[in-house]
């Protein structure tokens, strides 16, 4: 994992377009906790907890989560005889988490539990995010091997999978493994994925490295029928085509290699969801007018409590919004410095829920 100077975080920023500050005179932000909503992810006896945890709606009442990380148990409950595996999924039946079934998936198809997501090769996949392109799922899927230094990991690379089956149960589903073309570090899709009639949109962070976002897009089309290898990449207020490293475009801010953003109808803005902060971080938003920017600087709003946990650490913040509920679903995970923490505290690494309201301040 490469470590940058002060001094070269600094000139990084310096090529960022000077941010608008966050309007905190004409928009208010109110966090609520639901018990029932975070307790949500924690009562499957066999799958005991993950990270990651983004969403998709399936359509037809389904909304399907992707986590990272998983711990499979074989003694039910408890994660002291557990494996853990790199990715799994779930599939909720419903919007409403008062309300709605779940259940989980991975490989099962030979004697140890496997990842969901896998091929042959040194590395694994951590999930990032995805979308429908018509009748057929697009999931982005981050490339991660093991290095001997920083926190002993890297992101390296990134695919996408395309499945065609979705009406058919999950263990079925014919994956077809896509190329990526060359991105000059980003990791497309790590972060959030949207679309409209005509493009697909995805956001990303350049890994190893400070985390600059850029924003890439495709035809629908060709994304439809599995062509990546020729992405545009929003550049000096235009979409072009990027055959060549240098010069670096500016990117459209700094920040993780894993959040949110989606539209809000209400205000009319694009909001970015995402953790602030390295160990006990906050939950922060940015506000901007179109996919591209220009975005405010973040508004940190929320920072979590973590009763009981020696060592916390909290990351991989971000928003759902086809959830049902009075507000904007958010989730984060809570995850311990002390692995041996992480068994014996079966209060941490399931995902956490908080509701979210932004609203606009009326006119006195």
């Amino acid at each position: 994992m490469k470590i940058y100077s002060p001094i070269a975080i600094l000139l990084l920023l310096a090529r960022i377009c000077i941010a608008q500050p966050f309007d905190t005179a004409k928009y208010s932000i109110k966090v609520e906790w639901s018990k029932t909503a975070d307790e949500y992810f924690t009562h499957d006896p066999v799958w005991r907890g993950a990270d990651g945890a983004a969403s998709i709606d399936l359509g037809n009442g389904k909304v399907l989560w992707l986590f990272s990380d998983s711990f499979i148990s074989d003694s039910a409950g408890s994660r002291k005889k557990s494996k853990i595996i790199r990715n799994s999924i779930a599939i909720q039946d419903g919007f409403d988490l008062r309300t709605a079934s779940l259940t989980f998936y991975w490989d099962k198809s030979k004697k140890e539990p496997e990842a969901f997501f896998h091929t042959p090769g040194n590395f694994w996949f951590w999930t990032g995010h995805g979308t429908m392109i018509k009748d057929k799922l697009l999931v982005f899927l981050m490339k991660v091997h093991e290095v001997p230094s920083g926190l002993g990991f890297e992101v390296f690379g990134w695919s996408a999978v395309l499945i065609a089956n979705l009406q058919e149960e999950p263990s079925t589903w014919k994956m077809q493994y896509l190329d990526s073309p060359e991105t000059f570090g980003t990791i497309a899709g790590s972060a959030a994925v949207l679309k409209d009639k005509n493009y697909l949109y995805a956001y990303g962070a350049v890994e190893p490295a400070t985390h600059e976002v850029f924003l890439l897009r495709w035809k629908i089309n060709k994304i439809y029928q599995g062509k990546i290898n020729k992405p545009e990449w929003w550049i000096a207020g235009k979409w072009s085509a990027r055959k060549i490293e240098k010069p670096i475009p500016e990117p459209l801010f700094i920040g993780g290699t894993e959040y949110s953003v989606h539209y809000d109808p209400v205000l009319k803005k694009y909001l970015q969801i995402q953790s602030f902060g390295f160990g006990e971080a906050k939950l922060g938003v940015r506000m901007a007018d179109h996919l591209y920017g220009k975005w405010t600087e973040p508004y940190l709003f929320f920072a979590p409590e973590y009763p009981g946990v020696k060592k916390p650490f909290m990351y991989s913040a971000k928003a759902h919004p086809e959830l049902h509920g009075d507000g904007l679903q958010i989730t984060y995970n809570v995850n311990s410095f002390d692995f041996g923490e992480l068994i014996e505290n079966q209060g941490i690494y399931f995902p956490r829920f908080v509701v979210v309201k932004i609203v606009e301040k009326k006119e006195p």
